[in-house]
């Protein structure tokens, strides 16, 4: 008998692990979509509209930020500013546009929001800039901006400098633990005294990501652990953070093909870790800019997923002590419509009577309707897709 018990255990412990490493992908009934900002209204007035990269700070139950880039193309466009608009959660309008990062012949690429203790609101830019010898595009430095009035006003964009004597190029996410602020920061070459993403027999050299903290809102900084060697000597870009008790997630996609999730403890020593793309078989090459976040108790990972075919916007539900992948549902874009450049996106919720909605702020560009990217905002049930 007790034989049989432990036999039946192990089947359904088998089943159950087979189960979550092939989750078939899912679509929502309910999907309801919004253009935030449409091109052409840009383009009409010999503007630059090429709208990308969002990133979004919940202000209050009524508003959050969007900040977004403004250009010319993906990449390599000087000029390219970083702009925002304060969006009504309720009514789904946008009450204020402006620019808050501009410097010619700058490239305000990617900027992302952090919120401080105080209140103090801050965003920091991966700036850029256009090497016309080798026709590519060079980080600078990242440039920061700060407002303390709930994005009213916004202090002059301005350099953020080294750190312990790095310097780094790109922001990623941030999280909050009493009153320090861990943000995740990657460093590139050419910020060095090599000044070149290239070593002498032409091979690329890459960035590094790493933990930076402020105790202090954001007056000052200082490096915490190197992520890339502590993770095992990882080529990383992309990745994200949440707070996870005592304990932290991160999500981190690898120059190698693939995303990875990771945890660990309050010094950013790696507890465990686990090859996402190996274990989950609609999980594709990468997940491109992942956000990770907490609901319900439960963790979920948003990003754009390549898993052959066409991009998607995908949601995925994990497990966050097994880490495996338990659900995959696909949120964008619909059966046979192909999305040429797009879904960089960040989750926001939001109530409506005795429903749970579950939005994205993404961008995307179908190539048969559009010369630039649109900003939409995709709405979906939550008790639907969670």
């Amino acid at each position: 008998m007790r034989q049989t018990l432990i036999l039946l255990t192990l089947i359904l412990l088998l089943t159950t692990s087979s189960t979550y490493a092939d989750p078939k992908p899912e679509r929502p009934a309910y999907k309801q979509e919004q253009v935030i900002l449409n091109p052409d209204q840009f383009a009409a007035e010999k503007q630059m509209s090429y709208l990308a990269f969002p990133a979004v700070l919940r202000l209050n139950p009524q508003e959050i930020l969007i900040s977004y880039k403004r250009g010319r193309s993906h990449a390599n466009d000087p000029g390219a500013v970083l702009e925002m608009v304060r969006f009504n959660t309720e009514t789904h309008q946008i009450t204020e546009r402006k620019i808050i990062g501009e410097q010619q012949p700058l490239i305000f690429q990617m900027g992302e929001w952090v919120q401080f203790p105080d209140g103090r609101i801050g965003n920091l830019v991966d700036v850029q800039k256009l090497v016309q010898a080798r026709k590519r595009n060079h980080r600078t430095g990242v440039y920061w901006t700060m407002s303390d009035d709930q994005g009213q006003t916004f202090s002059p964009m301005q350099k953020l400098g080294p750190v312990d004597g790095v310097e780094y190029g790109y922001i990623f996410e941030s999280a909050v633990v009493g009153n320090t602020v861990y943000m995740l920061a990657m460093d590139f070459p050419e910020l060095t005294a090599r000044k070149s993403a290239f070593d002498e027999q032409g091979n690329r050299i890459y960035g590094q990501v790493s933990v930076i903290a402020s105790d202090d809102n954001g007056q000052s900084w200082k490096h915490v652990r190197n992520l890339s060697r502590e993770f095992g000597d990882l080529n990383l870009n992309e990745s994200s953070i949440i707070v996870d008790g005592k304990e932290f997630l991160i999500a981190t996609r690898g120059y190698d093909n693939k995303i990875r999730l990771h945890r660990v403890d309050q010094e950013f020593r790696l507890i465990k870790q686990r090859d996402l793309t190996a274990a989950c078989k609609t999980i594709g090459t990468h997940i491109g800019r992942p956000r990770l976040f907490m609901r319900d108790g439960c963790l979920y990972l948003l990003g754009r997923n390549a898993r052959g075919g066409p991009m998607e916007l995908a949601l995925f539900r994990i497990n966050s002590d097994t880490f495996d992948v338990e659900r995959h549902v696909v949120l964008d874009p619909e059966p046979g419509v192909t999305i040429k450049d797009g879904y960089y996106a960040v989750p926001y919720f939001q109530q409506r009577n005795d429903q749970t909605l579950f939005n994205v702020i993404t961008y995307r560009m179908s190539p048969e309707k559009q010369k630039h990217p649109e900003l939409v905002r995709l709405e979906f049930l939550w008790n639907e897709v969670r």
